[in-house]
């Protein structure tokens, strides 16, 4: 479970740059919400990771099809 504490990290150092006026602090909490975020996902167990990847995967077909993603040539990519 450790790897909710960088998780948390992550999603207050977003709530913070939605929130400033500030533009060092917006690009400050970025750059520490990227790191944590990675952290996280390095410091949680496989099967986490296996689900981030299978909903990352299905994600990106949706998106694909409702969107009707073409490669160069025009046609439909088979996926």
């Amino acid at each position: 479970m450790s790897f909710l504490i960088p998780l948390a990290i992550a999603l207050v150092a977003i709530y913070i740059q939605y929130q400033t006026q500030e533009e060092i602090v917006a690009i400050f909490s970025i750059v520490i919400a990227i790191v944590c975020f990675f952290l996280s996902l390095v410091l949680a167990p496989w099967m986490v990771q296996i689900l981030i990847l299978v909903a990352g995967l299905g994600g990106m077909r949706y998106f694909c099809r409702s969107h009707s993603c073409q490669d160069a040539a025009g046609k439909e990519p088979d996926v």
